[in-house]
């Protein structure tokens, strides 16, 4: 099994799920950060969404021990189609998952729904340009806000080939 990128790495870092958290991820590919989630978890379970069904059969190969153990869950499905309950979610990870960094961005009106009191999201992207951070995450805050999210922090990662950065945001 391949090991995870830096970037990956870095997120998973920056994500830190609590003990017991529910962690939503949008957008799971082919499993790595479920599975970097899933480890550092402690009693909790992690969804993982993704609209390819390619995807999400290598990401339920790649975490098999933790499906059948009950920690992770895969669906194939988009955000906006998917069928979750409310407050479901004590964190939602989205890495490079475009739907979120532009307009219309509709899919804060999921997040915002199914985030737990007092959870958060955590949107990662690696920017093509340097010196991007600032102008991403003010693109973030002005599509979150009308759904109830604001951006809490702006995290930046040393992540070849290019810095990473995450930006954070709360109810």
């Amino acid at each position: 099994m391949a090991t995870a990128s830096a970037r990956l790495a870095w997120a998973a870092e920056v994500a830190a799920p609590r003990p017991g958290d529910r962690v939503l991820e949008v957008g799971c590919g082919h499993g790595v950060m479920l599975s970097l989630l899933a480890g550092r978890l402690a009693g909790g379970s992690v969804l993982g969404l993704d609209r390819s069904a390619t995807m999400t059969r290598a990401a339920a190969d790649r975490n098999a021990a933790a499906v059948a153990a009950g920690t992770v869950g895969v669906r194939t499905t988009e955000l906006l189609a998917a069928d979750l309950p409310d407050g479901a979610f004590d964190l939602v990870v989205a890495v490079h998952v475009g739907a979120f960094w532009r307009p219309p961005a509709a899919e804060f009106a999921v997040v915002r729904r199914v985030l737990a009191p007092g959870g958060r999201v955590l949107l990662v992207d690696q920017p093509l340009q340097p010196g991007q951070a600032r102008a991403k995450a003010d693109r973030v805050a002005g599509l979150a806000a009308p759904h109830g999210l604001a951006v809490t922090a702006v995290h930046t990662g040393d992540t070849p080939p290019r810095p990473s950065i995450a930006v954070e945001l709360r109810a």
